[in-house]
């Protein structure tokens, strides 16, 4: 296990309590702590967003397709968004759960919190709450829609985000119904990443003015900023946007194409004429002096008869082969990597040690992708901590940064508000304690 050394990155000093699951309030947790920042990722035994209790030998979601004892400290999901973070179990629906919670915000910097917009209130832990013991605090709520208006008690998924911005709507193939788009949860990084960008320069005005701030980010808005030129071509094209799947109305061909192989593809973009008669001098010197090409409008009325001679040419080659010949002559290419052992083998990735070696003492020793963020001038080491197994910090940080004794940690583990196995159908929002299996 790497141990977490933080004092020379930016964000080093800044204590920030996460209370989040999935994906847009954890990855912006999981990039606070890249950064250095100490990250008490706040959970509890009640109710986990760590996977099914009880799942199947052989599900995806666990290494070596193996729950263990402790699935909710093997699961995939929850272990790939949590690195470098602390871990604490409250029940904050008790007055002792609070009481610690108000406390810990006391000494703390960071408030962030992906949940729907009304849990913190129901919690009487709302920012007016926490303001009144620490007035400095900045305070992210990130729900779906925001904060305020019609849709402000909207559950939401990052799919449904997805929706609603109108991704869904203009993702797929032309021919083929929205119904088969694959599910996308884009939206969540999205909000993660924006979220990481206001609660840092938040640090900085609070630098600057002493004061704290409440922070409403919406995750459906936030993403609807990367879709402008959507929505300006909806605007401006009469006859509104159409599907285009892997092409392009400004360049052609463009598409991805099949290699040698089980499954393996290549991406090409052909942007201009000069790159175009590049491209058909290497796969099919016929084709340079052929006018039915050569121009871009030509190629575009001609894309599916021009899809078919380019994987005639491609299906013959692998996928870096094919990439490594295209880009030598300066036509946009890349080889189509799956999640798994292609980007694990990939020279590029592995030359700048993007994959980090973690040892996890529940779920073994796995290649996980590392921080994304580098600074050149605080450490040469990138660190990669594992995701905290539940309630792995309880004792360090109710000893040491908030004075409880011994007597007090037993009290509430034997009240349960805090503890390190789940309740029974805590998966599910239940209450009882998980039966122990044979």
């Amino acid at each position: 296990m790497t141990k977490l050394n933080s004092r020379n990155l930016p964000l080093a000093g800044i204590r920030v309590l996460e209370l989040s699951e999935i994906w847009a309030g954890p990855y912006c947790g999981c990039l606070l702590g890249d950064m250095g920042a100490e990250v008490i990722k706040i959970e509890s035994i009640q109710r986990i967003a760590r996977g099914p209790l009880n799942s199947p030998e052989g599900a995806a979601q666990y290494p070596d397709g193996h729950p263990g004892a402790e699935p909710w400290n093997r699961f995939a999901i929850f272990n790939a968004t949590n690195r470098n973070k602390k871990g604490l179990t409250l029940d904050l629906k008790t007055p002792k759960g609070r009481d610690a919670f108000k406390k810990l915000a006391a000494e703390s910097d960071i408030i962030l919190c992906n949940y729907a917009r009304t849990v913190m209130e129901n919690f009487q832990l709302s920012y007016e709450e926490i303001y009144e013991v620490n007035p400095k605090i900045i305070y992210m709520l990130m729900p779906g829609y925001g904060t305020t208006g019609p849709y402000k008690d909207y559950r939401s998924m990052g799919m449904a985000v997805d929706a609603i911005s109108g991704h869904t709507f203009q993702r797929g193939y032309p021919k083929l119904q929205q119904s088969s788009n694959s599910v996308v949860h884009h939206p969540d990084a999205v909000a993660a990443i924006n979220g990481t960008f206001a609660l840092t320069t938040a640090l900085i005005q609070r630098e600057n003015t002493g004061e704290g701030q409440l922070i409403d980010l919406s995750q459906s808005e936030s993403f609807m900023t990367h879709m402008g030129n959507m929505y300006l071509e909806e605007q401006m094209n009469e006859s509104g946007i159409k599907r285009k799947g892997n092409r392009s109305t400004e360049y052609a061909p463009q598409g991805v194409y099949k290699c040698l192989g089980n499954d393996k593809w290549i991406s090409i973009s052909i942007l201009n004429d000069l790159q175009w008669s590049k491209l058909a001098k290497l796969i099919d010197s016929n084709l340079m002096n052929n006018e039915k090409y050569n121009t871009k409008t030509k190629r575009l009325t001609s894309h599916d008869e021009l899809d078919i001679i380019i994987t005639a040419w491609t299906s013959k080659l692998d996928n870096y082969n094919a990439m490594n010949q295209l880009q030598t002559i300066g036509i946009p290419a890349g080889a189509v990597l799956n999640c798994g052992p292609d980007t694990y083998d990939d020279p590029h990735l592995n030359e700048r040690d993007f994959f980090q070696i973690v040892e996890d003492s529940t779920a073994g020793i796995y290649p996980m992708s590392g921080p994304v963020i580098r600074f050149q001038n605080s450490s040469t080491e990138i660190i990669h901590n594992p995701a905290p197994s539940l309630g792995e910090h309880n004792e360090y940080i109710l000893k040491n940064v908030l004075n409880y004794s011994d007597a007090d940690i037993k009290e509430l583990e034997k009240l349960e508000i805090i503890g390190k196995t789940p309740l029974k159908g805590s998966d599910m929002g239940g209450s009882r304690r998980l039966e122990s299996k044979d």
